[in-house]
């Protein structure tokens, strides 16, 4: 009887693997999502995630260079 269970318990559940996109490389994005396996790689935004990123990008930058400026002398 506890063949016939272990048997039973055995059972592989059917998850479904949904394709992914194949094509070039999409925009990064805030949340890092991945586009869709239907994605035809056409970026219609109004552009927020591509200022998002080089706001980001040139305050590093601005903070790095204060910081290198302000340790120059030592």
């Amino acid at each position: 009887m506890a063949e016939f269970f272990k048997k039973k318990k055995r059972k592989t559940s059917n998850v479904s693997v949904y394709p992914e996109y194949k094509g070039p490389p999409a925009p990064p994005n805030r949340f890092g999502i991945k586009p869709g396996y239907r994605w035809d790689g056409v970026d219609r935004s109004n552009g927020f995630e591509r200022k998002y990123f080089e706001k980001n990008s040139s305050m590093k930058a601005s903070e790095e260079e204060a910081y290198l400026w302000s340790v120059q002398d030592m």
